[in-house]
């Protein structure tokens, strides 16, 4: 094992004490011994508890899975940012940089019509290059039932250039297995509209 990532279907820093207790656990001597800079929490933005894990000594690494870049975009997306919003959420990211070496990484899904246009892009920009982030753009998988839609590849890269040619670190993860709804998140976004539980 070379590297870790807690995320995936629960929200790590909603069980603050038990992540604390795993990441003691696998960096421990006696225990797995991977390096804290080789484990990173992937967070929807508790503003609270990533100024808790901003105090941890290790040297832990943070993702923020941000999506829009500006309050109005964002809201569309992130449940979470209705009590914590950018301005919260980017003080505590200042605050975070403050006791940590390790780059930030804001995750960044491309729906179409809803946060990929290149207004955004320059705005990610700007506060990918205030806080030194990386920035890591996936394109949004289509699931059968949902409205989203995935922008065209090509839409994607120029989303990119625009960080890239601003001066940021992006990446552009093109996932595969989208067409047998294999790709992230697809099967149980899927399930959730088919019982009504996404509109």
């Amino acid at each position: 094992m070379d590297n870790l990532v807690f995320m995936g279907m629960g929200e790590p820093l909603a069980n603050l004490t038990n992540l604390l207790d795993a990441i003691a656990l696998i960096t421990g001597d006696k225990t797995l011994h991977l390096g804290a800079r080789h484990l990173t929490v992937s967070t929807s933005g508790l503003v609270p508890q990533i100024r808790l894990l901003a105090e941890h000594p290790q040297q832990i690494r943070l993702a923020i899975s941000l999506h829009g870049a500006t309050d109005a975009v964002r809201q569309q997306i992130m449940p979470v940012h209705q009590k914590w919003p950018l301005a919260e959420l980017f003080n505590a990211l200042d605050f975070w940089n403050g006791k940590k070496s390790q780059k930030i990484t804001l995750e960044y899904i491309l729906i179409e019509g809803i946060n990929d246009a290149f207004e955004q892009a320059t705005l990610l920009a700007r506060q990918a290059r205030r806080i030194h982030a990386k920035v890591n753009l996936i394109p949004y998988n289509t699931v059968q039932g949902l409205t989203w839609q995935r922008p065209p590849d090509s839409h994607c890269r120029a989303f990119r250039d625009v960080l890239q040619h601003a001066g940021v670190t992006a990446t552009l993860r093109l996932e595969k297995g989208g067409d047998i709804d294999a790709a992230c998140g697809q099967l149980r976004l899927q399930q959730e509209a088919s019982e009504g539980i996404i509109p």
